[in-house]
């Protein structure tokens, strides 16, 4: 069959979201630019055209997540004058919500990149990662400063207990083969979480 041609911006979209399914399909290690051509249904040739290797795919796809899971905290705290922890509660479900859609994928995305050890592709996931827990902990500290969250609260580690529960809660979900609804499970935590960082 044989494809129209596509822009490259809408070109390299497609080839990213195969490697996606891919990844998630197969595990990362058996995603090949053979396979993604056959899915997105070009040759290797015209893949090749938009990206040097498989890891300049990869990397392109940690890009796509890192604007999907930081962006949403940019553009949640931007959009209004909510409570700190509101907003965070609302961004935290708004991420579980779109992960139970797309059965996990950006967390796993990572979890299957990591498992590859290519040292190149992890300091950026790290430095992805790193972002996010920056982000929730910019929110903690807005928090502290209007009195919603307990000045004694380490925002830093606050927000790496949140992105735990998160990345947890993911994990826990896949290993049962999604026989779960995470964002019942998010809620108690959700409290659990609060009970001990709000200001009382």
């Amino acid at each position: 069959m044989v494809r129209k041609y596509e822009s490259t911006a809408v070109r390299q979209r497609q080839i990213i979201d195969a490697a996606r399914k891919l990844i998630i399909k197969y595990g990362s290690e058996h995603v090949t630019v053979k396979r993604i051509a056959k899915v997105v249904g070009i040759s290797e040739t015209a893949v090749y055209r938009h990206f040097k290797n498989k890891r300049d795919i990869l990397s392109l796809l940690v890009d796509h997540i890192e604007d999907s899971l930081v962006g949403d905290i940019t553009r949640a705290t931007a959009e209004g004058h909510a409570p700190s922890l509101e907003i965070l509660n609302s961004v935290l479900t708004s991420h579980l919500s779109a992960i139970e859609q797309r059965r996990g994928i950006s967390f796993q995305v990572i979890a299957e990149i990591i498992s590859l050890g290519d040292k190149k592709l992890n300091r950026k996931i790290t430095e992805t990662i790193n972002k996010y827990i920056s982000r929730l902990q910019d929110l903690l500290t807005v928090g502290i400063k209007t009195g919603e969250v307990r000045e004694d609260i380490d925002p830093e580690a606050a927000a790496i207990v949140l992105f735990g529960i998160i990345q947890g809660l993911v994990n826990i979900w896949a290993l049962s083969n999604y026989s779960f609804d995470p964002q019942e499970k998010y809620v108690p935590l959700w409290h659990i979480f609060c009970e001990a960082v709000v200001k009382r």
